[in-house]
Order: C-alpha cells, then structure tokens, then sequence
C-alpha cells in the first residue's frame, strides 16, 4: 500500500467538518401517494418494476405494493406480464426483439384495489456509442472555507448521428482495488486457535464493485451535430480510499425521448449535488404515469425505455494530493487471556522468533480484506 502521511490529518478534518449541526427543513408531509418506478432497456438480464407508496422526508424507506398486475405494451398491443419476485419488486427478462428502436412502449399496473395507473407511451430511440471517456484533477470546495476537497472528475465525449437521440442519461458502476495493510498469521475465536505461520494467503488484496446511485443527464439538441464534448460525469473524491490502488468505471450511456429528458433533468435539479436516484422521492417531478379514473390523483415516478452503450475507464496512478485511508491501528497483546468478546480476533506474531506472544493485531478487515465488503477473485476486465 501507498503510505499516505496526510491520511491521519484529513481524517481530523473530517471529523472537525462532521460536527456541524445539519440543518432540517420544515416539510409538510403529504398522503401516501402511489410511486412507480419502470426503466426498461436493451441489455440482457430482468428488466424491473418498482411499486410501492411515499414513504415521510425524515424517514426514507422503501414501502411495497404487492399483488399488482404489471404488464409492458408496445404500440401494436404486444406485451408482457411482470411477475413479483419480491414485495413490490416485478420482474421479467424480456425477448432480445421485443425492445425495438423505433416503438413506443407503455406500462399498465392494475393495483389490488382495482386501480389502474397507466404511463404515456416512450419511445426508443438509437443510442451512439461513447466516443471518448477521460478524466481530470478537480478541487471541490466545501461549506467551510478552508477545506477543500481533490479527486478526479470523469467527462466523456458522443459522437451520434441525426437519426440517434439527442437526449442522454449516464449511470454507473464503479469497482476499485483495496488491501488489507496486515497479515493473518493467527485467528483466535475464543475457543479454537489457529496457527497459520508464516501467514494466511489470499486475503490481502480485494475488488469492490458498486452500482451508483447517481445520474448525470445532457443533450446535443442546440447542436447542429449530434455531438457531446467533455460532458461531466462523476467525481471521485480523496475522502475515501478508491483512488489509493487502482480505480475503474463503467459508464453507461441511455438513449432518452424528449418527455424523459425533461424528467431526468428535473430529478437531477432535485437531487442537488449528489444526483442519487433514491435519495429523495420525485415529488415535484411530474412523471408521466397517471390514473386512468382518477387523473387528478397525484402519482410518482416516471416509465421509460433506453438504448444502452457501456464504456469503461481505468484510472492508477499515484496522486499528488493526499488520500483517506481505511483506519488501521495497531494493538498488542501478551496471551490469549487478554482476549474478550469480540470474537474472533485476527493477529500476527510480534516475537523475535516468529511465533508466539506477544501478538499485533488491528480491526479484523485490515488484516482480511472481505470484510470490508469485496472478494478476492479480480475482474476479468482489470488488467486490460
């Protein structure tokens, strides 16, 4: 591992910044409200359907409906029923012809009241590949003056023609390479005591992989040509560690109508700074799912349809600003007694001989890098 000297004066920082007092605005809670969530694309795999009601600002959460009736239509009636796997959760994995650029699609959801919500047709258009990704230094600043924040900001550039879409929503998936910075050269559960000197193989370093909840939306519709250049995508900031070893994103890159734009931009607005998808419901963003009997019913949520174009990046290199890492002390021990509880305990000899007390040991995933939440296997994709 990079050692990093700055990583014990950030994390001051951090904690300092951390006591600041949030501010919670006022917010009158409306009625449950019903929430559909349908994005359907070209890749292969389940497509999903997310039901469910509004859930208070204070208290996030997801609320399923369950027992809906869920089915998917193109404009010459050809559709197909989604099953719910789990509550409030509908899936299928459509036909590789049923998504057609070109058709407009509609979703139809019959709720166990006999409710029927229906979308406006989308329509799915071509989505260019990605021409270029790249990325750059950039200093974010802070609510206190005098902390700033480095990393890297990821841009990407489209080169489309004018029978593809204008309209683009990016996604992400984001995996990155960490270590585990001691041995395993003992592991004591309070019971059983295993030796196994010189040390345990294996576990130092792991890959960790991320769906991010957060978009990034554009458009070449002020062009003359369908062309993007240098738009923004997603920042990767030195309060973590993903920028210690090795770093990769896959971007994702989704054609989008017109009408779905206009929605995405407005979650986007919505969402401030972050542009997570889930952390906050669409309650001022008007989707384009309604009640058929009941048009004055306000409902979230939005349905549509993409093209998807995927492009990955990967990014090792030492960096000149300083880097978070996971913290990791030291502790000693003399004999096993000295042991309680939090079983077990991951250690190494610190003795002349290389065996015995008195033993080093840390946090459990500084010497065992899966639990902190990655594996062991790399991605076929890492070295390339």
């Amino acid at each position: 591992m990079r050692v990093n000297k700055w990583t014990h004066g950030i994390w001051l920082v951090l904690l300092c910044h951390g006591c600041i007092e949030p501010y919670e605005p006022e917010i009158e809670e409306s009625r449950e409200l019903m929430v559909i969530d349908g994005r359907l694309n070209d890749q292969a795999g389940n497509q999903i359907i997310r039901i469910s009601t509004s859930s208070p600002y204070k208290n996030p959460e997801f609320r399923p409906v369950s027992g809906c009736v869920v089915r998917v239509e193109d404009d010459e009636g050809t559709g197909v029923t989604f099953l719910e796997n789990d509550p409030g959760i509908y899936q299928w994995e459509l036909e590789p012809d049923f998504l057609q650029v070109g058709k407009a699609y509609k979703l139809h959801v019959l709720s166990p009241d006999d409710l029927i919500y229906e979308s406006e047709y989308d329509t799915l258009f071509a989505c260019p590949p990605i021409d270029t990704l790249s990325y750059r230094l950039e200093v974010q600043g802070s609510s206190d003056p005098d902390v700033n924040y480095y990393g890297i900001r990821f841009y990407a550039d489209v080169k489309g023609t004018q029978e593809q879409s204008r309209f683009y929503l990016w996604s992400f998936e984001e995996t990155w390479e960490y270590l585990a910075y001691y041995n395993i050269q003992y592991i004591w559960n309070g019971s059983v005591f295993q030796d196994h000197t010189p040390q345990l193989h294996g576990y130092k370093i792991c890959y960790l992989s991320e769906a991010l909840e957060q978009i990034q939306v554009g458009s070449s519709s002020l062009m003359g040509a369908n062309e993007i250049r240098q738009q923004p995508l997603h920042f990767v900031s030195n309060t973590t560690p993903r920028l210690q070893e090795k770093y990769s994103l896959l971007v994702m890159q989704h054609s989008l109508s017109y009408p779905a734009y206009l929605y995405w931009q407005k979650m986007k607005a919505q969402s401030g700074n972050t542009g997570g998808l889930f952390e906050t419901q669409p309650s001022r963003s008007k989707g384009n799912i309604s009640n058929i009997n009941n048009p004055e019913e306000k409902v979230l949520g939005n349905f549509f349809v993409s093209q998807v174009q995927k492009k990955r990046i990967t990014v090792s290199e030492d960096f000149d600003f300083p880097i978070v890492g996971f913290y990791c002390p030291l502790d000693t021990a003399t004999s096993l007694e000295d042991f309680q509880v939090d079983y077990p305990y991951i250690m190494y000899s610190l003795s002349f001989m290389g065996r015995g007390p008195p033993y080093a040991y840390s946090y459990r995933e500084c010497h065992d890098c899966t639990y902190r939440g990655g594996v062991t296997t790399k991605p076929d994709y890492w070295d390339d």
